[in-house]
This record gives C-alpha cells, structure tokens and sequence, in this order.
C-alpha cells in the first residue's frame, strides 16, 4: 500500500494507491491548460469538460435504482457521490499527473451499490483518472479494499 498524505486548507486526503502515467508534465486545476478549446471550468462541479462522466453516472442527482440497475446489469460495484464538491476537492488534491490514483477522505464522501444488491454507506474512498489534458476520466467511491486491478 501506497499511503501518501496530501493537504489542502483543512481537507486532507490520503493516496492510498497511484500509478502515475506521466510525470514530465504537470496538468489539471492551477496548471498550463494545454487541453483543446477553453480550459475546463474546475470549480464548477457541472463541468462537463473536467467532470462529464462523474456528474452523469455518479452524482448524488442520481436514484438509488438506477445505480442500482446498473450495478445488476453490469456485476460491478457502482459508486455515488454524496456532495458534488468532493469531485473537485479530489482533482485538487490529486498529482497533477495524468494517472490513476484511489483516495481516502478520511470521511463520508459516498455510498457504493454492490451487484448482490447491498449498499455500502459511509464511503471514505474515491477511484479516480486524470487523462493527459488534466481532466477527469472517471472518479467515483469505492470500498477501501479496492485496487485498479
């Protein structure tokens, strides 16, 4: 395990596992944007262009059946977000490297729906990707025993 303790005013996260892709360029929120078009609005959790996949298949908007559905449909564990600003305080925190890291909030950030139809409450944990341009593949709570593979 890979435990690494980031800060940021009084949110402190840990990074409990991280594979980092390419650490020659620095990227996301307070970086260069290098991206195409305008940079990504990264305090506004409804950026599409930092946040598209998180706000659609992980919000808090979303109802517990359809997360749960999806969860059925597909045998793998769905997480949501209880607070869309944790999605960003988790860009924040992150390397500023395109990669793929898992958290710790050290707090309730969300509930994970489970294929056999149970709900983990009180998710401390986010899966997160940064792509090359510094925004968001995907990020979304998982159980703390989760790994990438």
């Amino acid at each position: 395990m890979y435990v690494v303790p980031i800060k940021k005013d009084t949110e402190v996260v840990e990074i409990i596992e991280q594979d980092i892709i390419d650490s020659s360029v620095e990227v996301g929120s307070g970086c260069e944007w290098t991206g195409r078009g305008p940079e990504p609005q990264w305090n506004n959790p409804k950026s599409t262009k930092a946040y598209d996949h998180i706000a659609r298949h992980h919000g808090p908007q979303l109802k517990p059946h359809e997360l749960m559905g999806r969860s059925t449909s597909t045998n793998k564990d769905q997480g949501q977000w209880l607070n869309p600003h944790d999605w960003i305080n988790a860009e924040q925190l992150i390397p500023k490297y395109s990669g793929k890291y898992i958290i710790d909030f050290q707090r309730a950030i969300g509930r994970v729906y489970h294929p056999d139809g149970t709900i983990t409450e009180s998710v401390t944990c986010a899966k997160i990707k940064r792509k090359p341009d510094g925004t968001l593949k995907y990020g979304y709570p998982v159980v703390k025993s989760s790994t990438f593979s």
